[in-house]
């Protein structure tokens, strides 16, 4: 019973914490608006130009942020459970860069960027994650030792670097519109900021989040070594491979959404699982919820802080991951 309060304090407070950055993200900016003026526009009261800094250009930046970090907070929480490893992340096993590679190569090919390639993307940036993340998973694999943690780390890292150098080759190639819009994607520029690319994007999100909320039970199970997961009914192969599959959809579509970041899900997942326990009912939400307040703070830094630097929200979140990320592998015992 002690317990099951705590869970729910904590739940509790990481959305009330969601919810103020969110407000406090609204309110704040380049040119500063008040709490009443966020009132006045979810009233309709306000005036044309308070409608249009809130309603066009922050709150679907903002709700970018919000469904992007959840996601890949999601992904990083499932790679962790997949793997049996804390250091797990969609950005380290190489998902991003190879959901990266393929949308620069359909960037590179098409004569200019037409409506329809945005409702393509996610198709081709899945196809990408997901050849990546098999080929890192085949390569790191062993006969009869099946697959080491530290091997998947170094396996997927070493791909990534691979699939980035192919990537800076062929953005050489291309015009100045075309690489300045693949440099941002791949820097952690925030692309999802306008209500169309939200409306594509946003509704397979949210069903994934629900076939991975539905997965929980034999999330939990995985958790366990494998006789005993056999023992209870569970078929493993075929949940690693959903698993898998749900994984590369979360960070291939955030991906899309937020450009390249890293570190978000390795960040939530760890944090959470130290702090809630392993099960995915409980983790999965609590996991959303820190990814959200990690990648919305970075943003309204980003927007707020350093105003006219250019830098991208993906910069701001690696100088927090990269430390983290380097702290977790000095005392981890793999």
């Amino acid at each position: 019973m002690k317990h099951q309060k705590k869970l729910n304090r904590s739940l509790f407070l990481l959305t009330l914490l969601v919810l103020l950055i969110f407000f406090l993200s609204l309110c704040i900016g380049y040119a500063n608006s008040s709490f009443s003026d966020v009132l006045d526009v979810l009233m309709g009261r306000a005036n044309n130009s308070t409608l249009l800094i809130i309603s066009r250009i922050r709150l679907p930046r903002i709700l970018a942020s919000l469904i992007g970090g959840a996601s890949l907070a999601l992904a990083g929480l499932l790679l962790q459970t997949l793997t049996r490893n804390p250091l797990a992340d969609s950005g380290i096993l190489g998902i991003n860069t190879g959901a990266g590679l393929v949308v620069a190569i359909t960037v590179g090919l098409s004569s200019r960027i037409h409506p329809a390639f945005l409702t393509l993307m996610p198709v081709f940036a899945m196809l990408g994650g997901g050849t990546t993340i098999l080929l890192v998973y085949f390569i790191s694999r062993k006969k009869h030792y099946g697959i080491h943690p530290t091997r998947l780390i170094i396996t997927g890292v070493g791909i990534s670097g691979m699939l980035s150098g192919v990537m800076v080759s062929i953005i050489s190639r291309l015009d100045d519109f075309k690489m300045e819009y693949i440099v941002q994607w791949l820097s952690g520029k925030v692309n999802g900021g306008d209500w169309a690319t939200l409306a594509t994007y946003t509704p397979p999100l949210l069903l994934v989040w629900c076939l991975t909320y539905s997965r929980s039970r034999s999330l939990n199970i995985m958790n366990l070594n494998d006789q005993t997961a056999m023992a209870l009914g569970l078929n493993l192969q075929k949940e690693r491979l959903l698993t898998l599959f749900l994984a590369t959809a979360l960070a291939a579509l955030s991906v899309v959404l937020v450009g390249n970041i890293t570190f978000v899900g390795l960040i939530a997942g760890h944090i959470v699982r130290h702090w809630l326990g392993n099960d995915h009912r409980i983790i999965i939400p609590a996991s959303m919820l820190v990814g959200t307040i990690i990648l919305l703070s970075a943003d309204t830094i980003g927007r707020v802080l350093l105003v006219g630097t250019g830098i991208p929200t993906g910069i701001i979140v690696s100088l927090i991951g990269a430390p983290y990320f380097l702290y977790l592998l000095k005392h981890s015992n793999i």
